[in-house]
């Protein structure tokens, strides 16, 4: 699922807005083999994940190094009328971690963050 806008809070504080969110959900299948046949009887999902991308993060005041690797944070999905998932608008994900992270320098001293989050489970 794609998202145009979002915005990244720790505790109801927004620290970040957000731009080109992905969601992709992942699961290993597991298959169930029996009585002889080369095909499973039963396939279903294993160890699932949320795995978040977003493509551009704009931080208000907090330093993006020290919250990223130390922090949970919620995302808060945001639809613009452009998007074709306006109708999940608000959706928000809570207890997201960032796996990794990627800081871009343009000429003019524009820096941009790219961001993989995943996903935990709520308590």
């Amino acid at each position: 699922m794609k998202f145009s806008v979002g915005k990244l809070s720790i505790g109801g504080d927004v620290i970040a807005k957000c731009t080109g969110i992905t969601l992709r959900f992942d699961g290993g299948p597991v298959d169930y083999y029996g009585g002889g046949f080369p095909e499973p009887l039963e396939i279903e999902l294993g160890n699932r994940a949320i795995t978040i991308t977003v493509d551009y993060g704009e931080w208000d005041t907090v330093n993006p190094d020290d919250v990223l690797s130390n922090s949970y944070v919620d995302l808060e999905l945001l639809a613009s009328d452009y998007d074709a998932n306006r109708g999940i608008s608000g959706l928000t994900l809570q207890r997201c971690k960032a796996t990794s992270y990627e800081v871009t320098s343009a000429q003019d001293g524009f820096i941009t963050y790219r961001l993989e989050l995943r996903k935990a489970k709520n308590p």
